[in-house]
């Protein structure tokens, strides 16, 4: 991999965001039902819990253990095949995916409290996080110390702003997303589009090891 973030790198980096955080899943649905139900201003604190969520986790596992394993070469690589892997299967589980289940609508709570860990509990539940986090992320930061943390910063607060805004759109437009999302086509093409995303991210990181 390079030494410091590249243009190219946060490009890819960008779509692998956009990816994660547009394509429908747990926390957009979540976040849409809230918003078909209440509008977008009252389903703001299920929005903060989950940036929340991934924040912590940003910290404890991109973060914190990329500097675990700093200046051991063996593991970065492995987390490297292990981070293609992963996106790998994730674009064979959307290519070969079924479609969503709309038809679950969210648990009102009355106050913020309710409504923030509502969102800061579904953004924890996702094992699959952990591994996004720790193996993926870190990937598209510099492998030079000198920039590395720097690096994640930046690469932690572009994904965080579009999370958040990711939650916003699925909160304001949930109804006509979810008209949208009702057809059968439509999901198999939205699938079908993010599948090939994920493989083009991959094939991305791939080529970094020959470097």
């Amino acid at each position: 991999m390079a030494t410091q973030l590249t243009l190219v790198s946060f490009s890819y980096f960008l779509i692998f965001c956009a990816t994660m955080t547009f394509s429908p899943g747990p926390m957009t649905l979540l976040l849409m039902g809230f918003g078909m139900q209440e509008g977008l201003k009252r389903s703001m604190p299920v929005q903060l819990g989950a940036s929340a969520a991934y924040l912590v986790s940003i910290l404890i596992f991109a973060v914190g253990f990329a500097e675990l394993i700093k200046g051991n070469p063996l593991i970065s690589r492995a987390l490297q095949y292990v981070g293609v892997a992963y996106l790998l299967y994730l674009a064979y589980r959307q290519w070969n995916s079924k479609g969503l289940a709309l038809d679950r609508t969210a648990t009102l709570d009355s106050g913020f409290k309710g409504r923030f860990g509502k969102g800061l509990l579904t953004g924890f539940s996702n094992p699959k996080t952990i591994v996004m986090f720790s193996a993926v992320f870190p990937q598209f930061a510099g492998q030079g110390s000198a920039t590395r943390a720097q690096d994640l910063v930046v690469l932690g607060l572009a994904f965080l702003l579009l999370q958040f805004a990711s939650g916003c759109l699925y909160c304001y437009f949930g109804q006509r997303i979810r008209r949208v999302l009702q057809s059968p086509s439509r999901q198999v093409l939205l699938q079908r589009a993010t599948a090939l995303m994920l493989l083009g991210v991959a094939l991305m990181l791939a080529r970094g090891f020959e470097r």
